[in-house]
This record gives structure tokens, C-alpha cells and sequence, in this order.
């Protein structure tokens, strides 16, 4: 493993922190005065807008000066962070969190371009996701434990002005590129995997957002709530290992299946079972097959991808699946109830396995 991937994995952090601990900034922007939990979570998902308005607008902006835009991208997301903790009034709270999504998705976009066609990028995303995940789900641990309040977007601040410029950092070797005259996916074999990912993210989504009613089902406090994820977040990054470490193409599928059956079988016990234990080992395991099947498909997005582009794209795809997935949980929760919801997310991860088969055997015909 050389150092640029631990670089990568660095700024991977800082750009996607915000997502990781958005609980915690809807629960500190909701003990504002005059701000309720639904507009808290208007004004987090601000923050999510950004990065998606960044994806859309990255192709017309250009790649000519990668380190200027580094520097800007640290910068904007470093000022949205600090605006946060002094802004109390809804509109230009929403503003800094816009302004912190605009830095966090340039910073995305510096790190797919590092990564676009490279061979056996499962390898590299799998290993990306693992250290990167490990420090924001170490940022989540210690936010839940330390943080008071809107205090928390001083320790945001800090940790993208540790991690944001590591990008700067990293040089991937020559070694290991795809020719630009390779063999290259159909366009109908690359929509297909966006629909695979498309249903698993709104999938963890969905189950994320209703998680908090589990855990009053399974007894426990708010401060044990926000224990239990952060510990799940954190193991469940363990997941990355397998993708990580995968040398064969031929293991490719066999490694989203197993992630998928993972995931599955998660779920029943996550929604099904009683008591702490099930809910903290469920929430694990879901998260578990989550980051095993993910960076296969994300990898085989990379290794068609020339300039980083697509992978903005398939981050425009993940957010949209992640909102659709939050805005039908709590509904469906409500009128079905665990064993039911449980069911339906089991369907639609059953619908992205089959999707998965059928993208390899495309890829063999």
C-alpha cells in the first residue's frame, strides 16, 4: 500500500465527513432557538445539495489546475464549518452548510480523477473506504462523546484543515493504468450498475433513517443511540477488507453477492430481534455488506472512466438514491412496521443481486 492511497483515503474523509455525521449536525442545529427537528434537517440537507450542485456543475468547470482547486475546495468547506458555529439564523445557516457541500464535493471530484482508469480499482476503493472510514468513523466516536452542541463544527473545521489537502500528497504511479484503447464497458452495462448502486444506497438509507426508532424499540437511551452507530459506523468499515483485498476478477461477483447476502440477512435481524444486541450486531453486519459489495461496482465505474466524470456522476446517483430512501423510510416504517420494512428493503437488495448477475454476464458475453 503506498503512501498517495493513504492520502487518498485522507481527503476520501474529508469529503464525505459531512455525511457521516449528519445526525449529530441535525441534533445540533435543532437546540437553536426557533429551529424545530424537521427544519434542522432541512438545513443539514443543504449540505448534501452542495456536494450534488458541485457533481453537476464539475464537468463545465474544468481540470487544468488541480492544486488551486484543492487549496479552494480545503477552504470552502474549512469556512462553511466555522460559519456554522456562529450563524444562528436558518437561512445563512443553510448557506454555510450549502457552502461546506460545494468543498466537499470538489474534494470528491480530486480524488476520482486519481483514481480514474485504473486497473483493479475494487482493490483501491476497497482499501480508500477502509482507512478513510476508520477516521470518520473515529470523528463520529469522539463527536458523539465530546462534542456539546454547535461545538462540533469546530472539530469538523480542524479535521478537513488536517485532511482536505492530503490530496496534494498523492501520486499514483504510472504503473497500473487502463490504455485509453482497452476494452471498455457498454453503455447499457454502466447504467446498470448505477441502478445496482441506486438500490443499495437507498436501501442503507432507508434502514439509517428509521434506525433511531429501532433503538427506542430495543430500550435504548439517546446517549446509547449515538454510541451504538458510531461503533457499528466504525466496524462496519471492515466490510472494505474483502474488496481490498481482491487480486482475481473472477471473485469480482462472488464479492458483491456475499456483501448483498450480508447485508439481507442483516436487515431480518436488525428489524426482527429485541434488545440491544440485536440492534448494535445488526447495524454492523448491515453496514458490513454494505462497504464488502459497494467498491467492486464502484471500482468497475473507475476502470471505464477516463477523467473522473462518471464517478461524479455515480455520486449524484448515491445522494438522489440516499434522499428517495430517506424520505419513503418514515412513512413505510410507520404503516408497516418492522417485520414488513424489513421485507421490502430485503426485495430491493434481492433486485440489486440480480442486477449484479446479470452485470457479469454482460461482462463474459
Amino acid at each position: 500500500m503506498g503512501a498517495w492511497i493513504i492520502a487518498l483515503s485522507a481527503t476520501f474523509a474529508a469529503a464525505l465527513n459531512g455525511t457521516m455525521v449528519m445526525p449529530l449536525i441535525v441534533m445540533a442545529v435543532s437546540r437553536l432557538p426557533g429551529i424545530d427537528e424537521g427544519l434542522a434537517t432541512a438545513i443539514a440537507a443543504s449540505e448534501i445539495a452542495g456536494v450534488a450542485l458541485y457533481c453537476l456543475l464539475s464537468p463545465y468547470l474544468g481540470t487544468a489546475r488541480p492544486r488551486l482547486l484543492a487549496v479552494l475546495a480545503t477552504l470552502s468547506l474549512a469556512a462553511g464549518e466555522l460559519s456554522s458555529h456562529y450563524l444562528t439564523d436558518p437561512a445563512t445557516l443553510a448557506a454555510a452548510r450549502l457552502l461546506a457541500g460545494l468543498g466537499e464535493g470538489a474534494l470528491f471530484s480530486l480524488v476520482a480523477r486519481k483514481l480514474a482508469s485504473r486497473q483493479g480499482a475494487e482493490r483501491l476503493w476497497g482499501l480508500i473506504n477502509l482507512i478513510g472510514g476508520l477516521a470518520m468513523g473515529t470523528l463520529l466516536y469522539a463527536l458523539s462523546t465530546v462534542s456539546e452542541g454547535k461545538g462540533l463544527f469546530l472539530w469538523l473545521a480542524a479535521f478537513t484543515a488536517l485532511t482536505g489537502p492530503a490530496v496534494l500528497l498523492a501520486h499514483p504511479p504510472k504503473a497500473g493504468m487502463i490504455p485509453e484503447d482497452g476494452p471498455k464497458a457498454g453503455r447499457g452495462r454502466l447504467l446498470l450498475i448505477l441502478a445496482v448502486l441506486f438500490l443499495i444506497y437507498a436501501v442503507q438509507a432507508a434502514q439509517w433513517a428509521v434506525s433511531g426508532y429501532m433503538g427506542e424499540r430495543s430500550g435504548l437511551s439517546t446517549e446509547q443511540l449515538g454510541l451504538f452507530l458510531a461503533v457499528s459506523s466504525i466496524a462496519g468499515f471492515i466490510g472494505a477488507v474483502v474488496p481490498s483485498l481482491t487480486r482475481n476478477r473472477r471473485l469480482r461477483l462472488p464479492g458483491i453477492i456475499l456483501g448483498l447476502a450480508v447485508m439481507s440477512g442483516a436487515l431480518a435481524v436488525f428489524f426482527n430481534g429485541a434488545g440491544p444486541g440485536f440492534f448494535l450486531g445488526g447495524q454492523i453486519l448491515v453496514n458490513v455488506g454494505f462497504y464488502m459489495a459497494t467498491p467492486y461496482l464502484t471500482g468497475l465505474l473507475t476502470e471505464n472512466d477516463p477523467d473522473g466524470a462518471l464517478l461524479m456522476k455515480t455520486l449524484v446517483v448515491a445522494l438522489t438514491a440516499a434522499a428517495i430512501g430517506t424520505a419513503l423510510a418514515g412513512d413505510l416504517f410507520a404503516s408497516c412496521g418492522p417485520a414488513l420494512f424489513s421485507l421490502v428493503n430485503i426485495i430491493a437488495i434481492a433486485v440489486a443481486a440480480a442486477g449484479a448477475l446479470r452485470i457479469f454476464k454482460a461482462q463474459e458475453a
